[in-house]
């Protein structure tokens, strides 16, 4: 007798741990943010409403509304600091004006001034219809298909993708491949699922405009800058706006 009992406890013992074990075995790992989870969290800025309405006085409050949206994702595209986000709104304010618009380029050329800028037309002729003269407007959609076919990732003349991912935004990204470039970077950090068609075709929204020019101050690097002249340098080299780029930083940055 005292050995069946000693057995039936060895069972009842080998039971209790077979469930202890099984029962450890389907522990759920605690959870983890994930990198979606990252990308589509929103941080406050640093930059109020209050603001950018001092900043962008001739913008409504749906723009800034807008803007101030984009913003708040500003830290995923590496601006965590006030000197960072001044420094922007500095350059946005400097590119396209105290509206915010994003804005497109502007292709209504006439028809003396297309073969002096542009190579295509140099040596395909055709400014006499495309452009503006002689009582026509310019045909400002077969100028973009043109004069950027075929490069920066652009199709064909008639694809029409350089009229499609002709200049926009704060930045004024231009071409395909690098329309591509901040969309893709975009949708990562955003978990948004923008085309670079659709982005592009929408750049003149605030809030898009904004997003793009997030993407493109990751792009380029600015957040390593501590002076004006050096996100200047990364974002447009080139420009003849350097004083007021500085002096709208330098009151911004008081604010």
């Amino acid at each position: 007798m005292m050995k069946k009992m000693r057995v039936g406890l060895v069972l009842v013992l080998v039971l209790v741990l077979a469930m202890l074990l099984i029962g450890c075995s389907q522990q759920v790992a605690p959870e983890t943010e994930t990198e979606t989870d990252v990308d589509i969290a929103k941080h406050v800025p640093n930059t109020t409403k209050e603001k950018l309405i001092l900043v962008f006085h001739t913008a409504n409050m749906s723009e800034i509304d807008k803007f101030y949206e984009g913003l708040q994702y500003a830290y995923y595209f590496d601006m965590r600091t006030k000197m960072n986000e001044d420094m922007y709104l500095a350059t946005v304010l400097t590119e396209v004006g105290s509206d915010l618009i994003g804005v497109r380029e502007n292709l209504n050329y006439s028809c003396d001034a297309l073969p002096s800028i542009f190579s295509y037309y140099r040596e395909h002729g055709g400014y006499n219809t495309d452009g503006r003269c002689s009582g026509h407007d310019a045909n400002q959609y077969l100028i973009g298909s043109k004069v950027y076919s075929n490069r920066l990732g652009n199709g064909d003349v008639d694809s029409g993708d350089g009229y499609t991912y002709r200049g926009g935004g704060y930045a004024q990204t231009t071409g395909k491949y690098n329309y591509s470039i901040i969309t893709d970077g975009i949708n990562h950090r955003v978990g948004s699922k923008f085309t670079p068609s659709d982005f592009a075709n929408h750049i003149t929204n605030t809030y898009i405009a904004n997003l793009g020019g997030l993407g493109y101050w990751l792009q380029v690097g600015a957040s390593d800058c501590t002076t004006m002249n050096c996100v200047t340098d990364k974002w447009n080299y080139y420009t003849d706006s350097r004083e007021e780029r500085n002096t709208n930083y330098n009151w911004i940055k008081e604010m």
